[in-house]
């Protein structure tokens, strides 16, 4: 997750807020997710060349975004003009995390004792989210009957 004072999570809620519905956040996110990987060292260094004019540069990031939304592309010519081209993937990561937020979709940790079968995935019995701790094992149940019957 990005802190919550950086630069990536402040361009991440600009773009949240300028995204008129859902529909619009999706594909806002969808795009941003496709293109993180993509802004790795060496395309940033290629982005940030000062042997190449900024108008080549512009026009190639253009071109290379041309199917991708309005708002992705203003935020990536943004971003190089800016020197801050290298924070597209941080950006994404913040961008999703806002969403989920939003949504209320937690990220949780799952830990078992043992790896489990696909099956079993369904029937979890520790759930950490943060740092709550949630066990549901037989084991806590029976512990917190027995709480329950000695008061």
């Amino acid at each position: 997750m990005a802190l919550s004072g950086s630069a990536a999570r402040r361009y991440a809620e600009a773009l949240l807020a300028l995204s008129p519905d859902e529909r619009a956040v999706a594909a806002l996110r969808t795009s941003l997710e496709k293109l993180a990987p993509v802004f790795d060292r060496v395309t940033v260094a290629g982005l940030r060349d000062p042997s190449v004019p900024m108008k080549e540069r512009v026009a190639a990031l253009t071109a290379a975004l041309a199917g991708e939304p309005a708002e992705i592309r203003s935020l990536m010519i943004l971003l190089l003009e800016t020197d801050r081209i290298s924070l597209v993937p941080q950006i994404a990561l913040a961008f999703g995390d806002l969403v989920d937020r939003r949504e209320g979709i937690s990220k949780a940790r799952i830990t078992t004792a043992v790896a489990l079968k696909e099956s079993e995935e369904r029937d979890l019995a520790r759930v950490q989210i943060g740092d709550h701790l949630i066990d549901s094992s037989v084991r806590a149940k029976l512990v917190a009957l027995g709480r329950q019957l000695a008061s």
